[in-house]
């Protein structure tokens, strides 16, 4: 293991021209110029490469300029092999390099975090931690919203828009406000589609909505042990917010599935113990148990 500090950028150009085949990136804020960088090293490749992003899109974070949306659509544009997905709560960040480099640091995918702010990490070269970083990642990954390129193109619209009456709000405009926060709605409704986006919802909404609930019991059983239901309902919350709304309907096919989510978790809990992964203590506040 080996200690990182400010400016790291170097060390960052050294951590791209690793990559042979696959990498992971997990950052809340990522601006252009340090994906540009990116991109000028994973072209010169001769052959293809996977790179999964996981980042947080939500309005407070684009409304900071803080995250350039356009600059992720840029990238998935540039690189084939490019994915984004959307993390509410993610905050880690990390950047994994195939199974041989992983850098753990407190710095953010920006000019900031490359070149101006004190930012302190390691490099992890040990095959067997950089495997279990890589894995926790694309654990956690798989839970958030993926987001397609033309959804990235049209979130960035919507966040250039929400930046501008964001300005006007400054006028102390009551319209401006009004303005801002509708397109801010708009985004989180559009992330919140992308979650129920795919054939599976169009052929089977609830069994589709029951399988992602099944994913984050065991999610949350791995990572955090034996758990009981009240418990899970919160950690739920922070995994899927899209799903997880106490007093807002969320319409899919027809179906209201917004206020409901504590019972289609409940019903994930039960199809998983029927299927031998999951076991319950008995009682209201029994623990549930992966087997």
């Amino acid at each position: 293991m080996q200690s990182i500090k400010s400016p790291w950028a170097g060390t960052f150009d050294e951590f791209v021209g690793s990559i042979r085949e696959s990498a992971i990136i997990a950052a809340p804020y990522i601006t252009r110029s340090p994906v540009e960088r990116l991109v000028r090293q994973l072209r010169l490749r001769h052959n293809s490469v996977r790179l999964d992003v996981l980042t947080n899109l939500h309005p407070d974070n684009s409304d900071a300029s803080s995250l350039d949306i356009g600059a992720l659509a840029w990238l998935c544009q540039q690189i084939p092999g490019a994915t984004v997905r959307h993390l509410r709560y993610l905050h880690a960040k990390a950047y994994v390099a195939d199974a041989h480099r992983a850098i753990v640091t407190s710095a953010n995918l920006t000019d900031g975090g490359l070149w101006r702010n004190k930012e302190l990490g390691v490099i992890i070269t040990d095959p067997q931690a950089v495997n279990e970083i890589a894995d926790d990642l694309q654990e956690y990954g798989n839970l958030g919203v993926p987001v397609p390129p033309d959804a990235l193109v049209e979130l960035d619209g919507m966040a250039q828009q929400a930046r501008q009456s964001k300005a006007k709000m400054d006028a102390e405009s009551s319209i401006a406000k009004d303005e801002h926060n509708a397109i801010r709605g708009d985004m989180s409704r559009l992330l919140a589609g992308l979650r129920t986006a795919g054939e599976e919802f169009s052929t089977n909404p609830k069994a589709a909505l029951t399988a992602q609930f099944a994913d984050v019991v065991k999610y949350v059983l791995r990572s955090y042990g034996p758990t009981r239901t009240t418990d899970m309902y919160s950690l739920a919350q922070t995994l899927k917010p899209e799903l997880c709304s106490d007093d807002t309907d969320i319409i899919i096919n027809g179906e209201n599935f917004g206020r409901n989510w504590k019972r289609t978790l409940r019903n994930a809990q039960q199809e998983l113990k029927r299927s031998g992964v999951v076991l319950h203590d008995g009682g209201r506040n029994g623990l549930w148990r992966l087997l």
